[in-house]
C-alpha cells in the first residue's frame, strides 16, 4: 500500500483541482458571457468576428449609461440569437433624427464613433421608464431601436460589453 500512498494523493490533488476549477467557471459563466460578433451592423467599433466579455450583472447595479455597448436578445428578428448596439437614449430622454443628424433632448449628438453619415427616416421619440434606444454604429446597415422601438433594460439587455479580446490591437468605444 505504501507504493501506492503517493498515486492516491497524487488523484486526490488532481481531484481537487478538477472540483476548484469547475466551481471557477460556473462562477464566471454566473456574472460574465463571452459573446461573438455577427453581422456588420456595429462597424467601425466592433467587426465580424470579435471576440467580446460581457458583465450579466452590470444593470443589476445601475442603470445603462450613454455609449455602453450592450448585447440583448434578438427575438425580435427570426434568425438572430444576439444584438449588439450602442445606448443612445436612456429614459425620458427625447430622442430625433432630422435630416442625417441625432439629437437627444434638443442637443445634436456628436457621434465620432459611426461608420458614415446616417440615412434615416425622421425619428421623434420620447424614451419611456427602463427603456433604452440603441443603435448600430454602422447605421446605414443596422436593425435597431429605430426600427423596432426602445427596450426593456430590465428584461431584455443580456450584459453590459466590458471588453473585445480579440482582437485586441483595435479601440472600440
Amino acid at each position: 500500500m505504501k507504493k501506492y500512498a503517493a498515486l492516491i494523493e497524487d488523484f486526490k490533488y488532481f481531484i481537487f483541482t478538477l472540483v476548484v476549477m469547475i466551481l471557477l467557471v460556473m462562477l464566471f459563466r454566473t456574472f460574465f458571457t463571452p459573446e461573438v460578433v455577427v453581422g456588420d451592423s456595429m462597424e467601425n467599433s466592433l467587426h465580424e468576428g470579435d471576440y467580446l466579455l460581457s458583465s450579466k450583472v452590470s444593470y443589476e447595479f445601475h442603470a445603462p449609461k450613454y455609449n455602453d455597448i450592450v448585447s440583448f436578445d434578438a427575438d425580435i428578428i427570426a434568425g438572430h440569437d444576439l444584438y449588439i448596439k450602442r445606448v443612445i437614449g436612456l429614459p425620458g430622454d427625447h430622442i430625433q433624427i432630422r435630416g442625417k443628424t441625432l439629437y437627444r433632448n434638443g442637443k445634436m449628438v456628436k457621434e465620432p464613433y459611426i461608420k458614415e453619415t446616417m440615412d434615416s427616416p425622421s425619428i421623434d421619440i420620447v424614451i419611456p421608464k427602463y427603456k433604452v434606444f440603441v443603435m448600430g454604429d454602422n447605421r446605414n446597415h443596422s436593425m435597431d431601436s429605430r426600427d423596432f422601438g426602445p427596450i426593456d433594460y430590465r428584461k431584455e439587455i443580456r450584459g453590459k460589453v466590458l471588453l473585445r479580446f480579440k482582437p485586441f490591437n483595435q479601440s472600440w468605444h
